[in-house]
């Protein structure tokens, strides 16, 4: 047995490393350039440079729109390592949390269900495409996965102290964090009732602590809406939940909503029917034994998911134009539904491993690989920015993302890239979308005029298709000069002249 969870560590924490390494390249080929990831880099150590708690150059002070408070505990390393020190924090999540659940999986199970865990649920395509975040890279709801998993084993554990330090760094990472540690905490206890009981799970309906639970996570999640929702009206309220509630009110007259909505939750059932699919599995090996109230709890916890998720997205219908992208299968999103469908599949097996009927040694084989297979299909069917061959094709052939290319002639980037390295760490720039990754150590300001500090540097395409150029008075320092390069005009104040000569050949 301890041979075999070795086995299973090896594997996967060897899978994690290269799935680490494949964030660095991509990260460093420019393919995570949307403006998300670097404002949640700047947010998480902006109180370490004197800024307000939480304060970025996108939205200005982001702990009015969401509660991110576990970003202040990986600040420190994002501090030091930039983009690098947010991977590393999820991938070491992740290489702590697999190794526990293999481990407790090995102890408490027959091997075949942690292979089969560890192809289609743990590695999956489905996996691999959020975790990729295609255009994004990285946001702190990711961690919502491996956080679930630890949550999960401090359940089966019993020891308080790691039940309270799982279930709030869970709460910690956004306002929807209670919800997810809610539905898990309620599922464990159904579960855990209906094995016991062997009876239809409404049973426990009439037990004072499924009430006492429910309502503890309730007054949670709504401490946590109605503490956002004070911070949000505190000064320049943006309202988001009502802006989102205005939009479902109107949209349910509207064709286009609902038919695009509707192709929204099939694209996230299918995202989500492997892991559903094993499940059933499970429950087959258990000869059905209360598959009906099984089935119901989860179909319970994901309902209200989906409902919270749905709310959310629904404010970007009509103002953004992926709102497709964006809404229910968004990564951060999408990722709530998924780590509960998995740590509900490891739920049941582990409290129903005893009534697990013997099958054949191909059957675990056949169900993996059939799994994993069907995911491919699935992903590039719901989500239209994921193609597995042309992200494996365009990172291990071309340098930079094939498709910023054209503005990225190697004698600029030659120039940004040491310009990035020379001058002061968290240095204030205002750099064109395609090269802020080199820049991920600094604070990057946005166009929209929520800059805490005004540039010293800034760099704009010499076309400026983006009129990013309209809008140096007001992000520049004065004064500054422009120095013009083939492809790029590079703006820099007395101060950092110094430096931009360094860079130049």
């Amino acid at each position: 047995m301890m041979r075999r969870w070795i086995g299973l560590t090896i594997v996967s924490s060897v899978l994690l490393l290269l799935f680490l390494a494949f964030k660095v390249i991509r990260f460093q080929s420019l393919y995570y350039t949307y403006n998300d990831m670097y404002a949640f880099l700047q947010l998480s150590c902006s109180w370490m440079d004197g800024r307000p708690v939480l304060y970025e150059n996108v939205w200005g002070y982001d702990d009015r729109i969401h509660n991110n408070y576990a970003m202040l505990l990986w600040g420190p390393l994002i501090y030091v390592l930039g983009a690098y020190g947010a991977f590393i924090v999820l991938i070491g999540l992740y290489l702590l949390s697999y190794t526990l659940l293999l481990r407790e999986m090995s102890r408490r199970t027959t091997g075949w269900f942690a292979w089969v865990a560890l192809v289609v649920l743990l590695f999956g395509p489905v996996w691999f495409w959020f975790n990729d975040h295609p255009g994004f890279g990285w946001h702190p709801e990711l961690t919502y996965y491996p956080l679930s998993v630890l949550f999960v084993l401090a359940l089966f554990n019993g020891r308080t102290g790691w039940f309270l330090l799982t279930a709030a760094l869970i709460v910690l990472v956004k306002e929807d964090g209670a919800l997810l540690a809610g539905g898990i905490h309620l599922a464990y206890l159904c579960v855990q009732y209906v094995h016991r009981a062997n009876r239809s799970v409404f049973g426990i309906l009439a037990r004072r602590r499924f009430w006492l639970i429910l309502g503890g996570w309730a007054v949670l999640f709504v401490v946590g809406m109605l503490f956002l929702s004070y911070k949000n009206h505190a000064a320049e309220p943006e309202p988001r939940l009502q802006q989102a509630l205005q939009v479902i009110r109107d949209g349910i007259y509207q064709a286009d909503f609902i038919a695009r909505n509707l192709r929204l939750f099939l694209n996230n059932f299918l995202l989500l029917l492997p892991s559903i699919l094993l499940l059933v599995y499970v429950l087959y090996r258990t000869g059905f034994r209360q598959a009906g109230s099984l089935l119901l709890i989860y179909a319970v916890a994901q309902a209200a998911l989906l409902a919270s998720n749905w709310v959310q997205g629904s404010h970007y219908y009509g103002t953004n134009p992926a709102f497709d992208l964006v809404s229910l299968t968004w990564p951060p999103r999408f990722v709530l539904m998924y780590a509960f469908s998995v740590c509900y599949v490891a739920i049941v097996w582990l409290v129903f491993k005893d009534e697990v009927v013997p099958a054949p040694s191909w059957q675990p084989v056949a169900l993996a690989v059939g799994l994993f297979a069907v995911q491919l299909p699935i992903v590039h069917f719901a989500r239209s920015d994921f193609r597995l061959d042309t992200i494996f094709h365009d990172t291990f052939t071309y340098r930079y993302d094939p498709q910023k290319m054209p503005l990225l002639p190697d004698s600029d980037v030659a120039v940004v890239e040491q310009l990035a390295k020379t001058i002061p760490a968290r240095s204030n720039v205002y750099v064109f979308d395609f090269l802020i990754p080199f820049f991920h150590k600094h604070y990057n300001i946005w166009p929209t005029d929520k800059q805490w500090e005004r540039a010293d540097v800034a760099i704009i395409p010499n076309d400026d298709f983006q009129k990013l150029s309209d809008r140096l008075p007001r992000v520049m320092k004065q004064p500054y000069r422009a120095v013009r390069l083939n492809t790029y005009t590079i703006y820099v104040t007395p101060a950092y002249e110094t430096y931009l000569k360094q860079a130049l050949p």
